[in-house]
């Protein structure tokens, strides 16, 4: 067989992608090398030695990661320029043994006309050449000319490199596109590192890939400034941070924190959502007040009486003065709630001695100062374990539980609650937390603080790695602490367990902060509530921010309320606002559908254009019934695509059973699809979905707007067959 001219392109091209391989592998060599040199260093058993092993270890570690991740599709780009040079992207920048340019990274400056060239600007772009691998096989290749006549040596092949992408099937997680970035994707990408990049855009237009793309590219061009403090990327749900896990490591980064709004504070993890008549009190501003003098409240069990003798002197304090006192720390105490144990301890000492005076004390204990009574009482266990029992250390979940409590629920609401709305928040707190209650668990901390620490200098030896039996392994010195009177048995440890200890131990110190971020980037950002958008705002108290939302997809009812709570978070920073307007995801048969529900949702929206025919019309069933008919649906899409195909049902409609399906089959509901897309999407009772809540019409929007290749819907209304066919 006659080879082609494109077999002799793509043949010409494997010999390049052969040469960046294995130079690839030197550098893998390498990157081991210094790996094990770093292990080296820790033999000459100095102090420095194990700081210059961990550095060198650690650096070593990173860069054989990123040599690794690179593996898949090392190179898939190709400029050649009109003065003649030649230029090749990937995902790493490869060098050879000279310092010679292989593989430009797809984040350096150089390969940015890969992305912004066009016709019209091309930027000194003569081909720009897409380059499609199977490992490390070069398979297909696509090229598009920009500048005509400017070398006519160059052989032109193929078109439509990325609408070609675009039928892909999906695997369950979410690819990158470093391939093929678009330029107004790109423009959000490489968007300036100083302030909040604001994107808007409508299902499909790549808002999240384009997101998690800018978090690689700040991390590849000012590693130092968000690599030290980090980076979180917050979404909406488990299953959604799941979906996209896999995108960052891909692109050679590996440092940014994923997490969802279930799981951002620390020992709580949501498992439901909130009815829509519960969610929009917990979402409000309002929770604060609630929360505040929750706080203030007695805790559950406090004691109602304090009680104490001096010198054969009874002196008392009754529950109207352990109030009055309460409000009174509450008033004056400086810093958080659980710091203002020693404030309580003072004023309690001190309402004693007046107390002592009321009752005539001084009198039957002539001579007693105030100082000799105040030291007494102190000493007392009985006032000790009566200072615990009444101003305990709290934990934000024991507040928010003891609120289960109506009566007490009532107390902190005042005026704030109605009475139906105590009742069905008191009887949320009795069971799993709410993606809602995460926030409230965030505020209620935040109020609370963190529990008091012990200095730093009386920690036990054992807690220092660097003591072994009172001695300082390094300096010789012996270490004086306040245990060293107490015999106890120590085992034997060596240098990495105790550091280890050591560690874990400053953890659980700060375990009870939270974590403040360099950058951080919010997904389905129109969702969040103003408690949420506070929860967030502690994170990034002097944060970047990338913000990525579409209005018309928003759940959350009181969108003015969310705008002034998000602009509280992302403070003064200057703001680059951009919008997507090409949607990728649906083929233009399935986006038509999603503009008749998104006309009934929001009229005045646009919908995104769709740039891609697929020849399957949508399948919009009336059935009697859904027994069986679900089950049937969701086998012949699975039949009909190779990749992921997802049954998403109305919130709270329990599974149908789906036996003999493979795994690619994904059940959830309309709330859980958030972000995610399939090839393929089977969408159950549609008008179930819009009636859920208020904001219903937009999360039917979210459901049929999943699907890349085939949709169908089954309903029991013929109302909704008409107006999702088109045809009522």
């Amino acid at each position: 067989m006659v080879p082609t001219v494109k077999d002799e392109q793509i043949a010409a091209e494997q010999s390049r992608v052969d040469e960046a391989y294995a130079r690839l592998e030197e550098m893998r060599a390498g990157a081991r090398r210094m790996l094990e040199e770093g292990y080296r260093q820790a033999q000459a058993g100095t102090r420095g030695s194990l700081v210059d092993r961990d550095a060198m270890v650690h650096q070593a570690a990173l860069r054989s990661h990123a040599l690794d991740v690179a593996e898949e599709g090392l190179v898939f780009g190709r400029l050649d320029l009109a003065g003649g040079e030649t230029l090749y992207v990937g995902r790493v920048g490869v060098r050879t043994s000279e310092h010679d340019s292989l593989v430009i990274d797809w984040r350096a400056p150089a390969a940015e006309a890969f992305y912004r060239a066009t016709p019209e600007d091309p930027r000194g772009v003569v081909r720009r050449r897409v380059l499609h691998c199977r490992g490390r096989k070069v398979v297909d290749l696509e090229d598009d000319l920009l500048i005509p006549g400017a070398r006519p040596d160059l052989t032109i092949v193929g078109d439509g490199a990325f609408l070609a992408s675009l039928a892909r099937s999906r695997e369950g997680t979410m690819r990158d596109i470093v391939a093929t970035i678009q330029r107004e994707q790109d423009e959000v990408i490489r968007a300036p590192a100083d302030g909040t990049v604001i994107v808007q855009g409508g299902p499909g237009t790549g808002k999240t890939a384009v997101a998690l793309h800018r978090v690689a590219y700040l991390l590849f061009r000012h590693r130092r400034r968000f690599g030290s403090r980090g980076v979180l990327i917050l979404g909406p749900n488990p299953r959604f941070t799941a979906y996209i896990e896999r995108v960052l490591p891909s692109l050679g980064e590996g440092g940014a924190t994923l997490r969802s709004l279930g799981d951002l504070v620390t020992g709580a993890e949501a498992a439901a959502h909130d009815a829509p008549e519960l969610a929009r009190v917990k979402g409000a501003t309002m929770m604060t007040r609630v929360l505040r003098r929750a706080v203030q409240d007695a805790p559950p069990g406090s004691p109602d009486t304090l009680r104490t003798v001096y010198r054969g002197v009874v002196v008392t304090l009754r529950r109207e003065a352990l109030d009055g006192i309460r409000r009174e720390v509450h008033r004056t105490a400086h810093g958080s709630v659980n710091t203002a144990y020693p404030r309580a301890a003072d004023l309690l000492l001190g309402a004693l001695w007046e107390r002592f005076c009321e009752v005539g004390g001084p009198d039957d204990a002539p001579g007693t100062t105030r100082a000799a009574f105040t030291a007494h009482v102190r000493d007392e266990r009985r006032f000790v374990e009566f200072l615990r029992a009444w101003w305990p250390v709290r934990r934000p979940a024991e507040v928010l539980r003891a609120l289960a409590d109506p009566g007490r629920l009532r107390r902190a609401a005042g005026r704030s609650l109605n009475d139906r709305q105590v009742r069905l928040l008191a009887e949320s707190w009795q069971g799993p937390w709410s993606y809602l209650d995460i926030a409230l668990l965030d505020e209620a901390g935040a109020i609370l603080g963190p529990p008091p620490r012990p200095p730093r200098g009386r920690r036990r030896k054992a807690e220092d790695p660097f003591v072994i039996d009172g001695v300082n392994v390094f300096t010789g010195e012996r270490v004086e602490t306040e245990d060293d009177d107490e015999p106890t048995l120590r085992e034997l440890t060596t240098y990495v367990e105790r550091r280890e200890q050591a560690m874990r131990r400053d953890d659980e110190e700060d375990e009870d902060l939270p974590v403040e971020y360099a950058h951080i980037v919010v997904d389905e950002a129109q969702d969040l509530s103003p408690m949420q958008w506070r929860m967030l705002g502690r994170r990034g108290r002097t944060a970047t921010w990338t913000i990525v939302a579409d209005p018309a997809q928003s759940a959350w009812e009181d969108s003015a309320a969310a705008r002034k709570a998000m602009d509280t978070a992302l403070g003064r920073r200057p703001r680059h606002a951009f919008e997507l307007t090409t949607n990728y995801r649906n083929s233009v048969e399935i986006a038509d559908v999603a503009a008749r529900v998104l006309a009934r949702a929001v009229p005045e929206a646009r919908p995104a254009r769709a740039v891609r025919a697929s020849g399957h019309r949508p399948v919009i069933r009336h059935v009697p019934e859904l027994d069986g008919t679900v089950r049937a649906e969701a086998a012949a899409l699975a039949d009909a695509v190779e990749g992921t195909v997802g049954v998403i049902l109305p919130v709270g409609r329990p599974a149908p059973p789906l036996p003999g399906l493979p795994e690619r089959v994904q059940v959830l509901d309309a709330l859980e699809a958030k972000g995610l897309e399939f090839d393929a999407a089977l969408i159950v009772e549609p008008g179930e979905i819009a009636d859920y809540a208020r904001t219903g019409l937009r999360t039917l929007y979210v459901a049929v707007s999943r699907a890349t290749q085939r949709l169908t819907v089954l309903t029991t209304a013929p109302d909704w067959q008409a107006l999702l066919s088109g045809t009522g």
